[in-house]
């Protein structure tokens, strides 16, 4: 069956909208929003923590925290996008980027697994995407309501289930400086 000319022009301009606009939404998935900036630089102490240090920081009552906002506002700044609001970190379960092929760069490279606050001090224990997946423990200091203080920052063998787990693995050096 011939196509009329009359029909073939239409159908040419329906199927050229409907390319740019699959690609338009392609290309806006991909993109998925702003890429997200760096936070700022934590400078943790160079040395290796003493075995009493070790024993000593995550001994005592910590109220667990399974939301990054929820983290002291001195700790949590330091997860936040520099000049922004968005944060550098992901909750549990929620996407992130864990390896190096980057397909949404708006997504954060760490994911909380679970923290922990007490009354001076605060652990947080994540996941760190990229080309070497890891998950860490970093420690701080937490003198006010306003003042942060790192004090230590070590990769762990595997994500801990527990705070009771995460301590022992401390504890007997299976975070490592």
């Amino acid at each position: 069956m011939l196509i009329s000319r009359k029909l073939k022009l239409p159908a040419v301009v329906v199927t050229c909208i409907g390319l740019f606009v699959v690609a338009g939404i392609a290309v806006a998935y991909l993109q998925k929003g702003k890429s997200l900036g760096e936070g700022p630089r934590i400078e943790y102490p160079s040395g290796e923590m003493s075995q009493s240090a070790r024993e000593q920081f995550l001994r005592g009552d910590f109220s667990l925290i399974k939301d990054v906002r929820a983290l002291p506002a001195p700790v949590l700044q330091a997860f936040t996008e520099q000049g922004g609001s968005r944060l550098t970190m992901a909750n549990p379960g929620k996407d992130f980027q864990a390896t190096d092929v980057v397909f949404f760069s708006s997504l954060p490279w760490r994911r909380l697994i679970f923290a922990g606050v007490s009354v001076d001090k605060c652990f947080v224990h994540y996941e760190q995407g990229g080309r070497g997946h890891s998950y860490v423990l970093a420690l701080f200091n937490v003198p006010s309501k306003d003042d942060m203080r790192p004090v230590w920052r070590g990769n762990c063998r595997a994500r801990a289930a527990t705070l009771e787990e995460l301590r022992a693995w401390f504890v007997k050096g299976s975070c490592s400086h």
